[in-house]
């Protein structure tokens, strides 16, 4: 019988050793293998996530070069909301767009040229996209929200607004030549540099503002319905003074502290200025000019020949604006600080109401900031 033959050779493990040796040599090398996979991958992730790091911090290095461009230039933004296909696809159609170019700094590697675009115009906001480049060619794309503050009063009361007392105004008698105020809104022409009557333009059909704001019941002589025009042609209603001096103190304190925030030439339309006519001094105003004008208490603007001007005339105390020249003036004519005010307007003198050229005002660069309110990674 060979049951006990069996058995011995059933109970012998000659051989387990060898097997179980190479079980677990096999286990060690499928640890081995996996350890070394998983080394690698964690590698690779690794170096992309430093490829990746590097291409975001060179994409926000970018934004803080385009914002500080933003703060240090002036910059005629974009007067229309960009769509969002505009924006996706990176073109720059005029109006919605305006192209910025940067100089990349030595051990950065971010966009040179920057599409700016409208995002929400009214309330002075906008939208830009900036790309960092990483090692082998990695990138990031950080679209950042910005909102352009200015320190200029806004929304004009009327192409003319006296906030102090006794407002007087002296219209032509005469039924010919038009409005002398009208707050009907004027588009400014479309030559920056015009002369003579290529320097008039007619209203468009926006909504407009008062010709006259007063604080208080003002006096008027002359024909005055035919040469004051708006929507109502006047009105009063709540004084501003307080805003418009506080402004203008600024903009004089400033020429005692680093660089003034005025000069006393005039600013173009390109490149809009503050301009300062202290008291005593008369600025003899013909040519062409824009942004923003403060006649001191004292001071005088003078206009002589053709005159044409676009944005904000502030006149303090008895600064006042006189001339036998034919003078336009687009956007608004302020006056505070004073008991008694007389604007003469009897002369060829025409205050028109103009959002164009109160809008250039916001590219007065010294006046401005820049404030980035949002951002997103957009790859």
């Amino acid at each position: 019988m060979r049951f006990p033959q069996l058995m011995k050779t059933a109970r012998n493990e000659k051989g387990v050793v060898l097997v179980v040796a190479v079980m677990l040599l096999a286990v060690l090398v499928l640890v081995g293998f996996t350890a070394a996979i998983m080394t690698s991958t964690d590698s690779k992730i690794s170096a992309n996530y430093r490829r990746s790091n590097e291409a975001f911090f060179n994409a926000d290095a970018g934004v803080e070069t385009v914002l500080a461009y933003l703060r240090t230039n002036t910059v005629t933004y974009p007067t229309v909301d960009a769509t969002p296909s505009i924006i996706n696809g990176g073109t720059c159609p005029a109006g919605q767009c305006v192209q910025l170019s940067m100089t990349v700094p030595s051990g950065y590697a971010f966009s040179g040229t920057v599409n700016l675009y409208g995002y929400n115009v009214a309330n002075r906001r906008f939208v830009f996209r900036m790309t960092g480049t990483g090692s082998n060619n990695a990138t990031r794309t950080i679209e950042t929200y910005i909102r352009k503050n200015t320190s200029v009063p806004e929304n004009a009361d009327g192409a003319v607004a006296m906030y102090g007392g006794g407002p007087q105004v002296a219209f032509k008698k005469g039924g010919g030549g038009g409005y002398a105020v009208d707050g009907h809104d004027y588009p400014v022409p479309a030559n920056p540099n015009c002369n003579g009557s290529a320097c008039s333009t007619s209203p468009t059909g926006l909504p407009a503002i008062p010709g006259l704001f007063t604080v208080m019941a003002p006096t008027t002589t002359g024909n005055v319905s035919a040469h004051l025009g708006g929507v109502p042609t006047q009105t009063m209603g709540i004084s501003r003074e307080a805003e418009y001096n506080a402004f203008a103190q600024m903009i004089i304190d400033s020429g005692g502290t680093g660089a003034p925030l005025y000069q006393t030439t005039l600013g173009t339309r390109a490149n809009p200025a503050v301009t300062v006519i202290p008291n005593g001094s008369t600025l003899n105003g013909s040519g062409n000019g824009a942004g923003i004008i403060i006649v001191e208490d004292g001071g005088s603007l003078q206009i002589n020949g053709n005159f044409e001007y676009e944005g904000l005339v502030i006149l303090r105390g008895s600064g006042r604006v006189f001339g036998s020249g034919t003078g336009n003036i687009y956007g608004s004519l302020v006056t505070v600080s004073h008991l008694s005010k007389l604007i003469d307007l009897t002369g060829s003198i025409n205050l028109f109401y103009s959002s164009a050229a109160l809008a250039n005002l916001s590219n007065i660069g010294a006046l401005n900031s820049v404030q980035r309110v949002a951002w997103r990674d957009v790859q």
